[in-house]
């Protein structure tokens, strides 16, 4: 099979969620299956790090009719790595001469652009794909893009949503940058929107795991597209995310202090406390938990729940909270004043540092996930890898991941809680630091079951190619 993978986001070259992990890591995978072709389009943004634009190569330049105009700009640069050939659209006003990867005005016309010359470069570049595989609302037009305006391309579409919430919602006339004349399927509730345009008109959707897939088709997850995912249902199957492995593994991760596996487990948690600290400036004993929080700070990750009950566990409890990230305003005043009223128990880092990320992963022995919705979750996962125990609410890729303690039958690889309620979220992590102090037999259980779990990509991988041949066929 050929296949296309086109992207707003993917790591190494640029990350700002977790669509960027996903997309470096399953092309490859794929690749490794055998008998695949698998290449990668990107926006060539100005924030790509100077040590890959020095490595791509010029592969073509053209002019394309967009937006009323007949001579738009578009460069085609490519990169090898790894298996997979990146390729990059090049354009100076809307990608490189922007300091950022999103957050402008003209977000619609931008990411119009990037899907139109992509679906135009690649007749120039000898690529026919049997599958184009888009991602989120960035690439949501390209289906009907080409049913309307690259007929001659016989490509089957595989639709992605990573995060449901995250539609492309622009003014309906933004519907001329395309060239194309009004379809209703792009228009939701008089406005255009470029998710429910992929949702319609894609061969296929998948979600990030099983649970969110049906979660998605209720009220409360469905964001105003249940009644049309209810519709397409048969063509909706919810793949688990994995995670590199080559990345985040406390045996060979480089960016930690000790490496250590299931027999040292211990020893390596108590050496990368000290270097955590170290790291941190903070003089915190060795003989407590940590409970680590690496998130967005945003209300989907459950903030709100953390700010109506820690200030009551911090003056009760004995534990340690380590912070590391960045979002909203509110959020971030709100950490940073837990770290001034309790600095012997919180310590807080606004911003984001993957050094200090795989840190925390390493020294903390609980990993707080309170999510009001999850559509995969990455950190839990890496959390598993690394021993230290997830505390997460029941919702999406969370339940599919982390399966709760059960201490009559000595099952479970971490702690959750069902409700989206502060106290519920209490209660487990109370009942999580009773047996990490009290019950330290049992508490090694569950980081042996943690660290043997496996949710690697090889897993997913090979069902999406189940994928891809279901709608080949």
């Amino acid at each position: 099979m050929n296949i296309l993978h086109v992207s707003a986001e993917c790591t190494p070259f640029v990350k700002i969620g977790g669509l960027a992990d996903v997309v470096g890591s399953l092309p490859n995978e794929i690749k490794r299956l055998r008998g695949n072709d698998v290449r990668v389009f990107l926006p060539y943004y100005k924030a790509i790090p100077l040590k890959f634009r020095n490595k791509t190569e010029d592969v073509i330049d053209f002019k394309i009719q967009f937006n009323s105009k007949k001579d738009v700009y578009v460069g085609i640069k490519k990169l090898k790595k790894g298996n997979i050939l990146y390729y990059f659209i090049d354009n100076e006003f809307y990608f490189g001469s922007r300091e950022n990867v999103y957050n402008y005005g003209d977000e619609g016309e931008r990411f119009a652009y990037f899907q139109i010359a992509v679906l135009e470069s690649l007749s120039r570049i000898g690529f026919n794909p049997d599958i184009i595989h888009i991602h989120d609302w960035h690439t949501g037009m390209i289906p009907l893009l080409i049913e309307k305006r690259f007929p001659k391309l016989h490509s089957k579409t595989v639709l992605t949503i990573h995060n449901l919430a995250y539609q492309g919602i622009f003014p309906l006339e933004n519907y001329r940058f395309f060239n194309i004349k009004y379809d209703p399927l792009m228009e939701f509730e008089g406005f255009l929107n470029f998710l429910k345009c992929a949702i319609s008109k894609a061969d296929l959707i998948t979600t990030v795991s099983p649970t969110y897939a049906k979660e998605i088709l209720t009220d409360y997850y469905g964001y105003g597209m249940q009644k049309l995912l209810l519709q397409r249902s048969n063509d909706l199957i919810g793949i688990l995310n994995g995670i590199n492995y080559n990345e985040y593994n406390p045996e060979k991760d480089r960016l930690i202090s000790k490496n250590y596996n299931l027999e040292t487990v211990k020893e390596g948690k108590l050496l990368n406390k000290k270097a955590l600290f170290k790291e941190l400036g903070v003089d915190f004993s060795l003989d407590k938990p940590i409970i680590g929080l690496v998130s967005r700070l945003v209300s989907q990750k459950g903030i709100d729940l953390i700010k109506r009950v820690f200030d009551e566990m911090l003056g009760i409890d004995d534990f340690y909270f380590i912070v590391l990230g960045s979002g909203e305003e509110q959020y971030e005043n709100y950490f940073l004043g837990l770290e001034e009223h309790f600095p012997d128990k919180v310590k807080v880092h606004i911003g984001y540092s993957n050094k200090l990320a795989h840190m925390i992963y390493a020294s903390s022995d609980m990993f707080l996930m309170p999510s009001k919705f999850e559509p995969c979750g990455l950190g839990q996962i890496i959390a598993l890898k690394y021993g230290t125990i997830p505390i997460v609410r029941e919702t999406g890729g969370l339940i599919d991941t982390v399966k709760p303690y059960n201490e009559y039958e000595k099952k479970g690889n971490g702690f959750s809680f069902t409700n989206f309620n502060a106290h519920d979220m209490m209660h487990v992590i109370r009942y999580a630091m009773h047996i990490y102090y009290h019950n330290p037999e049992s508490w090694d259980i569950i980081v042996k079951h943690a660290m043997e779990s496996d949710y690697s990509w090889a897993k997913s991988a090979k069902m999406y190619r189940k994928a891809y041949k279901s709608i080949l066929k």
